[in-house]
């Protein structure tokens, strides 16, 4: 009911600017409703669910998380435990995902919104934790091979108070098992591993 009502009003809008525009030009109703036509099926087709969706939902469930963190390129790793609760919402379009554990000894708590954006055909992801108060986000595509997601994006840096670059890699192992992986990407275009979560399901 809701949807049908955001659609209507979607519609009703343009209606409004096409007609407005139309009586303005002079262009022919037929014109104007040929236009919002077109709109309204390029409007469903931006929010259409696909395959891209459908994937996300292999993320859905209840996780046990090891995680394996490096501070520097060649440092002693450093692992915590924690877990995973992970719910498809908004009619299937998003998998939201709510992390808690611990993070060197503190309480640790971390908020993930993965899509599909049908305008852009990429996965986007936005990730938010009780570690700061920055607002980090990534974007990238869907390896079939691997069976994974890869993503690029521009992370704050506390230290420069400018951005990093950073690459991650989620891959569904099984459909129990899942691997993320986070890579620090340097000023002369170097990478290191500093991070690796492996998920397994709560049985």
């Amino acid at each position: 009911m809701f949807r049908n009502s955001v659609i209507a009003m979607f519609v009703l809008c343009i209606m409004c600017a096409a007609s407005g525009a139309a009586a303005q030009e002079g262009v022919s109703q037929e014109k104007a409703a040929a236009d919002q036509q077109k709109a309204m099926q390029a409007y469903e087709k931006l929010m259409a669910k696909n395959e891209n969706h459908a994937f996300l939902g292999n993320f859905a469930g209840e996780w046990d998380i090891t995680t394996t963190v490096w501070m520097t390129p060649g440092a002693e790793p450093v692992k915590n435990t924690g877990t995973c609760s992970a719910e498809l919402v908004l009619g299937g379009r998003y998998l939201l995902m709510k992390y808690r554990g611990t993070m060197f000894g503190q309480p640790f708590e971390g908020i993930q919104i993965t899509g599909y954006d049908n305008a852009q055909k990429k996965y986007t992801t936005f990730w938010i934790d009780n570690t700061g108060t920055g607002f980090y986000f990534m974007s990238g595509v869907r390896n079939e091979k691997t069976n994974a997601i890869e993503d690029t994006g521009l992370w704050p840096d506390p230290l420069t108070g400018g951005t990093s670059k950073v690459r991650d890699v989620t891959r569904l192992v099984s459909a129990d098992e899942f691997v993320y992986e986070l890579y620090m990407i340097g000023a002369d275009g170097a990478e290191f591993k500093s991070l690796e979560n492996r998920a397994t399901r709560k049985k």
